[in-house]
Parts: C-alpha cells; sequence; structure tokens
C-alpha cells in the first residue's frame, strides 16, 4: 500500500490538473457559443396608434412575438444561421398567437421574417457567403443577442427601418428580479426610409435592452416608435415591451445558463487546480520519502552484512 499511494496521488492529481487547464484553456470556447437547438419566440405587450385611413390614429392595445429559430444544418462550428420573425397584431378577441392576412378580424398589423447569419461567440453578423441565398440582404451589427461577457461599452445593433446599424450605448447597471443587467439604448432617426408596403417618410425610434452579460441574453427590451410619412400622414406610433411573464423567463433562464458557466468555467478549474497540485506534491513526496527510506535501508543492511562476516 505504501508503495501504490504515491503512484495513485500522483495519477489522480495529474488527472484534476489535466481537467483544470482543459476547462480553462478549452471548454470556453466550446460552451460559450450560440447553441444551434435555438428555437424560441419572445412575447411583447403595449399599446400602439396604427394608421387605419381617418384622420387620427386607431390606438389600443397589441400583442407582438418575435421568433428566433437556428437553421442547424446551415450552421456550423463558427457561424450560426437564424431565421426570425416578428409579428405585430392588435390585441383582441383573446388572441395568443400571429393571424394571418386574411383574418377575418382585421387583427393583423405587420409580419416580418429575416436571414442572416451571425459568430456563436461574438453575436454578430458575418457576411452571407454561401449560408444564404445570393437574394438575402447582408445585414449587419448584433440582431437577437449581445456576446458573451458583454462588456460596459457601445454596441452596433441592426434597425431594419434604417436599414443599417445604430449605436446601442451602455447606459447604467440595474437589478431585474435579483439579476445584474447592463442597460443599453439606441436612439434612431431616418428621413426618406421605407416605413412600410413602399410608403417612405420620418423614422423616430428609442430602443432599450437589459442585457445579462455573462451570457449576453437580452432580459427585458423596451420600444418606442413613430413613423409619419413624407406628406405628414402619422402611420405608427408604437410602445412595445416584453411581457413581465416573458421577462421572468428570460431570468430564469439567464440564471440556469449563468450556472451551467460558472460549473465549468469557474467551479471546475479552481476545484481541479486546488486538489490536483496538493495531491501531486503529496505523491512526489512521499516517492522522494520511500525512496530514501529503502536507501537508508539499504545501507543498514550492508554495515549488518559486513559485520557479521
Amino acid at each position: 500500500m505504501r508503495k501504490v499511494l504515491p503512484v495513485l496521488l500522483v495519477t489522480l492529481g495529474s488527472f484534476f490538473v489535466v481537467v483544470a487547464i482543459v476547462a480553462l484553456t478549452w471548454v470556453p470556447g466550446q460552451v460559450e457559443r450560440t447553441p444551434l437547438d435555438t428555437d424560441n419566440t419572445t412575447a411583447l405587450s403595449g399599446t400602439a396608434g396604427v394608421f387605419s385611413g381617418g384622420d387620427a390614429l386607431e390606438e389600443g392595445p397589441v400583442l407582438a412575438w418575435s421568433g428566433n429559430a437556428v437553421d442547424s444544418e446551415a450552421s456550423d462550428d463558427d457561424n450560426v444561421v437564424f431565421n426570425t420573425s416578428l409579428c405585430l397584431v392588435h390585441d383582441e378577441g383573446g388572441i395568443d398567437s400571429c393571424v394571418d392576412k386574411d383574418d377575418p378580424e382585421g387583427r393583423l398589423i405587420s409580419a416580418e421574417t429575416q436571414q442572416f447569419v451571425a459568430d456563436r461567440h461574438t453575436a454578430m453578423t458575418v457576411d452571407n457567403g454561401d449560408y444564404l441565398p445570393e437574394t438575402a440582404p447582408q445585414l449587419a451589427g448584433l440582431q437577437n443577442k449581445w456576446p458573451f461577457n458583454a462588456e460596459k461599452k457601445t454596441y452596433p445593433v441592426w434597425d431594419d427601418i434604417v436599414a443599417g446599424t445604430v449605436d446601442a450605448k451602455y447606459v447604467d447597471e440595474e437589478k431585474i428580479e435579483g439579476l445584474t443587467v447592463y442597460k443599453y439604448e439606441y436612439v434612431a432617426h431616418a428621413t426618406g426610409v421605407e416605413l412600410v408596403a413602399d410608403i417612405t417618410g420620418t423614422y423616430d425610434a428609442t430602443y432599450t435592452f437589459y442585457i445579462e452579460p455573462r451570457t449576453g441574453s437580452i432580459i427585458k427590451q423596451v420600444v418606442h416608435q413613430e413613423r409619419v410619412a413624407d406628406d405628414g400622414t402619422p402611420l405608427l406610433e408604437l410602445d412595445l415591451a416584453f411581457t413581465d411573464d416573458q421577462v421572468t423567463t428570460n431570468v430564469d433562464d439567464a440564471n440556469d445558463a449563468r450556472a451551467t458557466l460558472r460549473l465549468l468555467e469557474d467551479i471546475v478549474p479552481v476545484v481541479g487546480l486546488a486538489v490536483g497540485i496538493p495531491f501531486v506534491l503529496a505523491g512526489l513526496a512521499l516517492m522522494v520519502l520511500g525512496r530514501r527510506k529503502r536507501a537508508a535501508a539499504a545501507r543498514t543492511d550492508g554495515r549488518s552484512t559486513t559485520t557479521v562476516g
């Protein structure tokens, strides 16, 4: 047992050290990536004034659903292909999902779909390349999440109406249901842009994002938009935000993801090194001590043999 114990300690210690090194060097690159099985729908609610042909906007409550689904077959280790959708409807008749343009109650306000390719680590849009059809528009900036380990700085975020990126500036650090989030905001203003169905005009918007920095996930989003046609006709005034239930779900999901990242990237390396290094040192010490004892015993046996002779 005395001969086995040092070897066992060195073997176990080396294993823990290797695990720690792998967790420090290889694991972050594997776990800090957009999952290829991502497929979620985000619920939003608010109010809107919508042009309906009269002298004033038709105002009332609205609901929206934002879908984000990964095309896993078109994606790869580096980049992810997203199919996204956004549906905005009048909140009438107990509606709980999007309707089509033929809805007999005319509740559909707008429905949009889009494709883009993003870096799985940084969340930044990359060149469409061979990932998307040639007819797909080339987008830029951040789309549906922030990068892992988001910083307190300005990020470019894509705006469909502007048809370009707008700077989302870091504002402050806040708490949502006990979760620390970074607040970012961008203010967009554009003239002569397409607002809807070939109608051009002026667009003003303020987007506020509440981001969990470790995962880059959007916990909450608040939107204000105003669209006015070139002839001065107001087309849309919109105030929209994630529903309370959606925010709670996002907080829970972020906490789960943070726990996984903390385990793999923080706890495993610390425990591996804290246990592994002492084990290796103890095993080596016992080996050295054992050799010294055997050497001393051999010298004693040698002297004893000489004396007897």
